[in-house]
């Protein structure tokens, strides 16, 4: 009779139970996913190294859903909380006829256990198609093809799925059954009948506030920009807490800010029950102010790593086919006694056994600087980015070593005058400014000899092996101009025989010799593999992380606002009563509802995508010399999640809000 009773309270009550199912479900479903990705190898048709670099990024999923755990047991109480304070009436009539609060306590860990099963089975169907989707996500990034479609189940992510949210469930019971011997008799009967004061400053008082708030965030953007990101200092640690407070204060603010401009229009503010929906609207932003900050900057870490997260991955690995054109590169910097090869084949480097085509050159620190080639407006506006603050000498390289670059790369040579010279780079955000200079004729005095530019273009060509394009701008000039240059960069590069997997074995275990023992000898190198394989494993990761995290985010902030609004509506019923008997109708109630909660949803959310716009800019700046990020299809993906998810949840909250109120007779 009891179990009966317990199924029966839950299947009743499952309306109310829908956001905590939709939570639980959602979670355990994200759960899974990233924690099956070691399963995805059997699909893929993958080497040795790039098996490991799953293996180690399912080693790092297990760390950060640690993280991840945290948070959903932090919703699952958040839920349990909201559900307790819907049923506190119900709970103190069954504590009136005579039920224990140990019995009271089973009966909701019945009722919840039954929700909690359903919505495991249900996250772990979702969870396994849709790491089945995730697998083509994982073929895309690592650039290979899937050996055939498989369906596949891991046995070993669902057992931490289980478990993990075992522990949670374990936790929420032990909390619902501190709560409910906290409350007393009365307090669920009459609970809702109580009303709460929040004061809140004078409104000359908020104005300022809210002016500030906007001036802070304005500052933490320009803090932001400033440091592009290029090193955790202070001045991205300010902008951090600009931006966190700046924000904090705008939604502690915009109530009053809010109320007041809506009391001008007098038209609006006393048209239909216009002014019921402000006052309602604007008490649970001045109420919720903290959670909506913090709903609002989650909101904003989601959007961005959403948006930047898979194009970053992209962009990160797409460009190094232009940044690696050789199998293997050797560096040296300033003047040696020797040249790279006769050092190398000094100490044993076995050069004609795995090169095919091999590459000298040096890059050369002319006398000119990077003023004479620039106004003055461009050196101010782009100092910070490219270091032009310093005026360092330009590179340059003479006209045979580049002809013969061009011809290892499969390129036709270029022919130049005594009096001409060109420029190559292959940095995007660079490229512009150098066709403006091109195409301006831009003159240059090198050795006494008056130059000018022949092509309007730069040669986008990579002079070495490497992970990011590293060409900023070097001068193309004939031999003769560079001959008391001191030289900048020797390179040599190599092109290895058809099978490459050897070859790069031979170099790598003939490094190791050369540099172990007595020879003790090393030089700086890069190989085409090692580059992918870094670039791989770094780009995935941190996509995979960025997204896990995001998506937890994502569930976390729509759940949170969906409960603070069914607490709200649960606490003002006998408002919508009022009205109703008042007579008004009750499409014009419906409607009212609608606007209440999407007003409320949007208002973190708006600030949100403003903070993103932002960020995304800057992390694009970052991201521009490895390519430009593209973010239309992973903005229109973005947009479909959060139309999903956030949406989803809005849709539900709505229903379920409009359950309570207004089918609540």
């Amino acid at each position: 009779m009891f179990f009966k009773l317990s199924l029966l309270n839950a299947k009743r009550s499952f309306k109310d139970y829908m956001i905590y199912f939709l939570t639980l479900t959602f979670g355990i479903c994200i759960f899974y996913m990233f924690n099956a990705l070691d399963a995805q190898q059997a699909m893929l048709e993958i080497t040795s190294s790039q098996l490991e670099i799953i293996k180690m990024l399912s080693r790092v999923m297990d760390l950060v859903s640690l993280f991840v755990a945290f948070i959903l047991g932090f919703l699952m109480i958040y839920a349990n909380h909201f559900l307790i304070r819907r049923r506190k009436k119900e709970l103190g009539l069954y504590l009136t006829l005579g039920m224990d609060r140990n019995t009271l306590n089973l009966l909701l860990v019945l009722e919840s256990f039954a929700i909690a099963i359903f919505a495991l089975i249900s996250g772990l169907l979702l969870g396994t198609f849709l790491s089945q989707a995730l697998s083509l996500v994982t073929a895309q990034l690592f650039a290979v093809d899937l050996k055939s479609f498989t369906f596949v189940f891991s046995i070993k992510a669902a057992i931490w799925t289980i478990f993990f949210f075992t522990v949670l469930f374990i936790v929420v019971i032990l909390c619902n059954a501190i709560s409910i011997s906290k409350y007393k008799l009365i307090d669920l009967l009459y609970g809702e009948k109580k009303n709460k004061t929040l004061k809140q400053p004078k409104f000359f008082v908020t104005c300022i506030l809210f002016i500030f708030s906007l001036v802070i965030i304005v500052l933490a953007y320009m803090l932001a920009k400033r440091n592009g990101l290029q090193s955790f200092d202070y001045v991205l640690i300010s902008s951090i807490i600009l931006g966190c407070v700046g924000t904090y204060l705008f939604f502690f603010s915009l109530a009053s800010i809010a109320t007041r401009l809506c009391m001008t229009y007098k038209s609006f503010y006393y048209n239909n029950i216009n002014l019921f929906i402000v006052k309602q609207v604007m008490s649970k932003i001045r109420t919720h102010h903290i959670s909506m900050s913090v709903i609002c900057l989650m909101l904003f870490f989601t959007i961005g790593i959403l948006s930047t997260g898979l194009s970053m991955s992209k962009t990160l690995t797409s460009n190094l086919a232009a940044t690696t054109p050789y199998d293997a590169t050797f560096y040296s910097w300033g003047d040696d006694e020797a040249m790279l090869t006769e050092q190398l084949l000094s100490h044993g480097f076995p050069l004609s056994a795995l090169a095919q085509d091999t590459l000298e050159f040096n890059l050369y620190e002319s006398p000119l600087h990077y003023s004479d080639l620039f106004d003055s407006e461009t050196m101010s506006s782009k100092n910070d980015r490219y270091d032009f603050r310093t005026d360092i000498n330009l590179r340059a390289i003479k006209l045979s070593d580049f002809n013969h670059v061009l011809t290892l790369q499969g390129a036709n040579p270029i022919a130049l005058n005594p009096n001409e010279y060109a420029i190559s780079s292959n940095v995007d955000n660079l490229i512009p400014l150098i066709k403006d200079v091109l195409q301006n004729q831009a003159p240059l005095t090198l050795e006494n000899e008056s130059l000018l530019p022949k092509y309007q273009e730069p040669f986008t060509y990579s002079y070495e092996t490497t992970p990011y394009s590293s060409n900023a701008l070097t001068l193309i000039v004939s031999d003769d101009l560079l001959l008391a240059s001191p030289i900048s960069t020797t390179y040599l590069n190599i092109n290895y025989f058809e099978d490459k997997e050897a070859s790069e074995a031979l170099f790598t275990q003939a490094v190791k010799d050369m540099k172990s023992g007595t020879q003790n000898f090393f030089r700086p190198f890069e190989t085409k593999i090692n580059v992918y394989e870094s670039s791989l494993g770094m780009s995935t990761m941190l996509t995979y992380i960025g997204i896990y995290i995001g998506f937890v985010f994502l569930i976390a902030s729509a759940a949170i606002l969906a409960l603070q609004q069914l607490l709200e509506v649960t606490d003002h019923t006998a408002h919508y009563e009022i009205l109703r008997k008042l007579g008004v109708p009750h499409n014009t109630l419906q409607h009212s509802l609608w606007v209440q909660i999407a007003l409320y949803f949007f208002a973190p959310l708006s600030l949100a995508l403003v903070h993103s716009i932002v960020g995304i800019s800057i992390t694009n700046n970052v991201v521009a010399q490895f390519g430009n990020l593209s973010l239309g299809f992973t903005s229109f993906i973005t947009t479909l999640f959060l139309l999903f998810i956030y949406g989803g949840y809005f849709i539900v909250t709505y229903l379920t809000a409009k359950n309570l109120i207004l089918h609540n007779k």
